[in-house]
């Protein structure tokens, strides 16, 4: 249902970064870190590591947020000096950073899931409501950590009271996922979307989008979801193209020939700027519209340059797609060898019919290409387009 969709988004660990971070007045710090950490916030990274400098009585959470800045600024060693000191000070902040630092493998430091699971639980244990994101987030992937949903709910749980969106999007993950002998609860998972969606939170809003679109867990409104999924779009969220697409298709057909094809049209619009965007399942359906001369003129070329962007990513049905278009030589343009290597790495991928699609091409390929495209699949290794970015998104604000 959703997750198949927005799997392309990893979950994403949250940092109390600078501007995005929503508590711009600092309450959730000490007095006298809150004109720093405001500063810090508003992306015045000279201004907030001179007001810590300046403190006259330093504390362990001012070497956290100043090693942070530190780090930002390049001056890595000192900064992971103070955030390790401040963390083994029981700074449930450095504790967090340093947690962050793991997971990511920032500051020169190997990625260590495990040391990262144990710094976030000691600050999450502390009450810190990021660190408390966090640990759940692990617990919900299994990473560093057994996979557990009852933790991550449990974490997130107390990470969410407060409605902070990050907090409250990543319990609606939770929510909407199941492993027995938990069940996925959609109705809890579509409400903490909508919730983190009018907080601003632009993956919520895609979430909210699709739930509303699906009638998965609340009431299915088409014309709500359009909105909620617009929003995300237009805030950065390319997926939410994807979904506008396909609700543009699913819609029924009718009498009217020309409302039909704008529909269509409207469609390929929508596929054509997640696929801009760099959703692999949009390149590839566009590429398909192009093969087939379906709401636009048909041009195997452009068909196969969208298969290849998508092949490139790692979708198995683009691969196999862009396999027969090489080897036939469908587009005009002939390669053997690669088309035979995106053939094998459909294969692979566990594509139902892909062996059978390869082995219906292998005599139109000689053994010498043969040899070469198992090298090209063995070296193979998927790109994504898609943007990874383990900060918070930026939010949002509703459309009211």
């Amino acid at each position: 249902m959703i997750a198949a969709r927005a799997a392309l988004i990893a979950a994403l660990l949250v940092a109390s970064t600078t501007a995005q971070a929503q508590q711009s007045d600092a309450s959730d710090v000490a007095a006298p870190l809150r004109p720093a950490v405001m500063a810090y916030r508003q992306g015045n990274v000279a201004s907030a590591e001179q007001a810590l400098r300046s403190l006259r009585t330093p504390s362990a959470d001012a070497d956290a947020w100043l090693g942070a800045i530190l780090i930002e600024r390049g001056a890595t060693a000192e900064g992971l000096r103070l955030i390790q000191r401040a963390a083994d000070a029981g700074s449930s902040e450095g504790q967090h950073r340093l947690g962050l630092i793991y997971a990511r493998g920032d500051a020169g430091q190997p990625r260590n899931d495990a040391r990262a699971a144990e710094l976030f639980t000691k600050a999450a244990e502390q009450g810190h409501r990021r660190a408390q994101t966090n640990l759940g987030l692990l617990y919900l992937r299994g990473q560093g950590v057994p996979r557990d949903l009852v933790q991550a709910r449990a974490w997130l749980e107390k990470a969410a009271s407060d409605n902070d969106p990050y907090a409250m999007y990543a319990l609606g993950r939770a929510m909407d996922d199941s492993a027995p002998p938990v069940a996925a609860d959609p109705t809890r998972a579509a409400d903490l979307f909508r919730r983190a969606a009018e907080k601003g939170h632009p993956l919520a809003a895609l979430r909210y989008g699709l739930a509303l679109s699906e009638g998965a867990g609340v009431k299915k409104d088409l014309p709500a979801s359009h909105r909620w999924l617009v929003q995300a779009q237009e805030n950065g969220v390319p997926e939410a193209a994807l979904a506008l697409g396909d609700i543009a298709v699913r819609m029924p057909m009718q009498r009217d020939k020309a409302a039909n094809d704008k529909a269509l049209k409207v469609a390929i619009a929508w596929y054509e700027t997640a696929a801009n965007g760099g959703v692999p399942s949009a390149q590839f359906k566009l590429a398909n519209a192009y093969l087939g001369g379906v709401g636009v003129p048909r041009d195997p070329a452009q068909a196969q340059l969208w298969y290849n962007r998508a092949a490139q990513q790692g979708l198995a049905e683009a691969q196999q797609a862009l396999g027969v278009m090489l080897v036939s030589g469908a587009s005009g343009v002939t390669d053997p060898a690669e088309g035979y290597k995106w053939l094998l790495l459909a294969e692979r991928s566990g594509r139902p019919d892909a062996s059978a699609a390869r082995e219906k091409l292998a005599d139109k390929v000689p053994d010498r290409d043969r040899r070469r495209a198992e090298g090209l699949a063995q070296a193979f290794k998927p790109t994504s387009e898609l943007p990874r970015d383990d900060g918070q998104p930026r939010l949002m604000a509703p459309r009211r």
